[in-house]
């Protein structure tokens, strides 16, 4: 028996034609630039008949040797930048002036593989195995689906589905996005095209080429959109998009579902909104469907759904729902009345402005200065240069505030910062600390610890006890994790107590010395190459520190499963700590106020999410949104009375 190179089933060896399919051995695909059927990836998956082809992307149906399964394969493929010659695998790019573009795509390409890894635990989303470069371009391994896309299903029904399961269509739907925004993601390309509806009756989210992370909102997005279901915030370069951009494309979605129609573009509603509530079309429709539909479409923001589970609510009659309408005229009312109050309070607002300018100026401003800050360089270049940015965006940040304050940041590989440190000279205000002391006079940092903003700050509550006193400021901590492969061993629990009760799956080892003060036994599965250990299939659990999550996620990409330790004490360390020097009174007050912004939970999203620093932020509303975009730390820090912190020496 031999295996159908375009089917991938089973077939004798001597058939020339594939009884099941009709493929011919040997035949080119469809269209020359595709994978020849036969052409194996990774050593691992052969290629088959092409599912689909997009402007970015051909998705091909494939076989996992490994796994003896069909998957489905999507190879990066922008048709309007590369090519390939027939019959090879690897691709050109044939206008070098666009390389960048080729290169920037690709890795938009892999963040869609990385945010759809994140949920393969969410029955609604597709899956993501594996995703790798290979053949000059880059590729995604999915569960392979059987069924169709919405829109398929519903041409085979004339274009209109019954309420019912329209209704539950949609539920799922915004089930799994209700998950990704809470991690952060809008997916802002949710139509039929995007919806699938499996034979075995599931309802599946897939293709998140255009997801992007909703806290990006104030950079330029690309316009990614289908007519008709994307809302006009979507059509702006500079927007504020969120989960309310995939709650008009969910509405535009069971408004099609229901009515047969396609929604008219959304900008066009703008100037004139003519489009007929569903239940103008058919009157079957209950109106509260209908003004749930209309509140989800409505081209205000300020009048739709701030979340799919409020319109899930809508559509479930758990939440009462006007006509768009009747609100506008409501708002219209209230907006009456308040401008009469405001005239009336005019008068006291300019007193009370007037004396709060007057407070801020002697208290809250500060004067002109130039601060000095150092750094470490980890000495990995991507880290290195996503670290600098991050202090250049926290400083322009500050500087929105504090314009007359001048600040010159300037980072040392580690040797060379130890030897200035040490031997003293010009000091900086601000510097990174590594047990190294300038050797001149610190500036306390207590009204730092003594602000009314302290109480966000849960785990900087044993500073005084690891350093002795206040002259310290850590920004971020590291705590212990253990890694299992989830290809190897499937291990239910969430979190380890013993080591003991990993063996019967596999073997452990770490590279982290400190394990041993959480499990007394990890001495002994001591490794300084624990690492390469479990990247090479010798280990299948791996114990180490959180500071090297970013490494392993990437290497072993939707192939781990992440445990925290349950113990009633767990060994941390502060990280990213900072001090100051105590120079002179007007750069004192200024070095302060820039690290108590470094502490916020601005400057703490700059410094840990946005720059995927190696250390979880110490602000605890900073750590539950490092938690909420990457899901995999989900639980590990609902008590942290249990963490206990340690000096780190370095």
């Amino acid at each position: 028996m031999k295996r159908c190179n375009s089917c991938l089933n089973l077939i004798d060896d001597e058939c020339v034609f594939c009884p099941l399919c009709g493929y011919k051995e040997g035949n080119p695909p469809k269209e020359l630039f595709q994978l020849y059927p036969g052409t194996v990836l990774l050593d691992r998956y052969i290629i088959g008949k092409v599912l689909g082809v997009g402007g970015f992307g051909i998705t091909y149906r494939a076989w996992d040797k490994k796994l003896d399964t069909i998957v489905a394969i999507k190879e990066f493929y922008p048709i309007s930048l590369v090519n390939r010659v027939p019959g090879t695998n690897n691709i050109l790019i044939y206008n070098i002036q666009r390389e960048k573009d080729f290169y920037a795509f690709k890795e938009k390409f892999l963040d869609e593989a990385r945010n759809m890894a994140k949920f393969n635990s969410e029955s609604n989303i597709v899956n993501v195995y594996k995703f790798f470069e290979e053949n000059d371009t880059a590729y995604i391994v999915m569960e392979f689906l059987e069924g169709e896309c919405l829109s398929d299903y519903l041409k085979a029904h004339n274009r209109k589905i019954e309420l019912d399961y329209a209704v539950k269509v949609i539920e799922e739907i915004a089930n799994a996005l209700s998950k990704l925004h809470k991690h952060g993601i809008i997916h802002r390309d949710i139509s039929p095209d995007n919806i699938f509806i499996c034979n075995d009756g599931k309802i599946k989210l897939i293709d998140f080429g255009a997801a992007r992370f909703s806290y990006d909102e104030n950079k330029k997005l690309t316009v990614i959109l289908k007519h008709g279901f994307a809302p006009p915030e979507q059509y702006e370069w500079i927007n504020k998009q969120g989960a309310w951009t995939d709650v008009y494309a969910l509405g535009a979605t069971l408004y099609l579902s229901l009515t047969g129609k396609k929604p008219v573009k959304s900008t066009n509603r703008r100037v004139k909104d003519t489009l007929p509530p569903p239940n103008e079309i058919d009157p079957d429709i209950p109106d509260y469907i209908s003004n749930t539909i209309m509140k989800a479409m409505s081209v205000d923001i300020n009048f739709r759904f701030k979340n799919v589970d409020d319109f899930v609510a809508g559509l479930r009659q758990k939440k009462f729902v006007a006509p768009v309408a009747v609100e506008k005229k409501k708002a219209k009312k209230k907006r009456s009345i308040g401008i009469a109050l405001s005239l009336s309070l005019i008068v006291i607002g300019l007193v009370v402005s007037s004396f709060l300018w007057i407070k801020q100026k002697n208290e809250g401003t500060l004067s002109e200065c130039d601060l000095v800050m150092w750094y470490c360089k980890s000495g990995d270049k991507e880290l290195d240069k996503n670290e600098l940015q991050s202090y250049k965006n926290i400083i322009s940040e500050f500087n929105k505030s504090y314009p007359a304050v001048k600040i010159d940041v300037v980072g040392f590989e580690e040797n060379e910062y130890k030897k200035i440190l040490k031997n003293g000279g010009k000091q900086p205000n601000i510097y990174e600390y590594l047990n190294i002391d300038s050797g001149t006079n610190h500036l306390s940092l207590e009204e730092i610890y003594n602000s009314e903003n302290f109480n966000n700050y849960t785990l900087l509550n044993q500073v005084n006890r690891v350093y002795g006193c206040y002259d310290y400021l850590p920004l971020g901590f590291v705590c212990p994790i253990i890694f299992a492969d989830s290809e190897k061993v499937e291990y239910d629990k969430n979190s380890v107590s013993s080591l003991k009760d990993m063996f019967e799956y596999g073997s452990f080892a770490t590279d982290c010395k400190d394990f041993s003060k959480i499990f007394t036994e990890s001495n002994t599965y001591y490794n300084v190459s624990a690492s390469d250990m479990f990247f090479s299939n010798q280990i299948f659990f791996y114990g180490t520190k959180s500071s090297n999550y970013l490494k392993v996620s990437r290497k072993m990409t939707a192939q781990y499963k992440l445990i925290y330790c349950g113990v009633p004490e767990v060994c941390c360390w502060y990280s990213n700590v900072w001090t100051a020097n105590d120079i002179d009174k007007k750069e004192n007050k200024a070095a302060l106020k820039l690290l108590e912004f470094m502490l916020n939970e601005n400057g703490q999203d700059i410094l840990h999410i946005r720059n995927k620093s190696e250390s979880f932020p110490i602000n605890d509303r900073a750590l539950d949104l490092y938690v909420d975009v990457y899901g995999d730390f989900n639980g590990f820090f609902e008590n942290k009375d249990n963490y206990i912190f340690e000096r780190q020496e370095l």
